[in-house]
């Protein structure tokens, strides 16, 4: 821990790692070519496991660095899309001005195993369909208030899994408080209860 005003070797090292590596390259360096002229290739392949001692764990910093890199990339077109709803993928967009979120309805109707009526959410809710190039795309907000009105066990665990998995992490707890309401008897947000 720094002092206030006093120098903190922690983080001078985390900016300076290099100087470590370049120390650890310079001695190794030295070694191998001191060996060479003293023993020839039989010194080069004495100081291979000095080399390998005094590299191994930046070699494998760099590689969990490189797979997590790679991973990154190859779930890049997916990343924050993909959601599954007892083994159905279902295809979520987000809309980041208007926090909220769009579902595909081809995905829904098949995780409900029933149709899902664009023409009665659009005649509800007109700004609540989205066309997309692949496919058309609900509002969570729609999507819930029609999952809620369906009588089927399966709706209900469908409208469950969109407010907890979809609908709720984009909005957060402030939302959830003032667009679900508060318990009876509760303050206003952000106010202490008297007592």
């Amino acid at each position: 821990m720094a002092r206030p005003g006093g120098f903190d070797a922690e983080a001078h090292e985390k900016h300076h790692w290099w100087r470590g590596l370049l120390l650890r390259a310079v001695m190794c360096g030295a070694l191998t070519v001191l060996l060479y002229w003293a023993w020839g290739w039989l010194g080069v392949l004495v100081t291979l496991m000095l080399w390998a001692r005094a590299f191994a764990a930046d070699l494998v910093a760099l590689g969990e660095i490189g797979g997590r890199a790679l991973r990154q990339l190859a779930f890049r077109p997916v990343q924050g899309r993909f959601y599954q709803f007892k083994g159905h993928r279902i295809r979520v967009l987000d809309d980041e001005v208007d926090r909220r979120r769009w579902i595909a309805r081809d995905d829904l109707a098949t995780a409900l195993g029933a149709s899902i009526p664009a023409g009665v959410i659009r005649r509800r809710q007109p700004d609540a369909l989205r066309e997309e190039r692949d496919g058309l795309y609900l509002l969570d907000e729609a999507v819930l208030a029609w999952l809620r009105e369906q009588r089927s066990d399966r709706a209900g665990r469908l409208a469950l899994w969109v407010e907890r998995e979809v609908w709720y992490p984009v909005r957060g707890r402030k939302a959830s408080y003032t667009q679900k309401g508060a318990p009876e008897g509760a303050p206003p947000e952000g106010q202490k209860p008297a007592g």
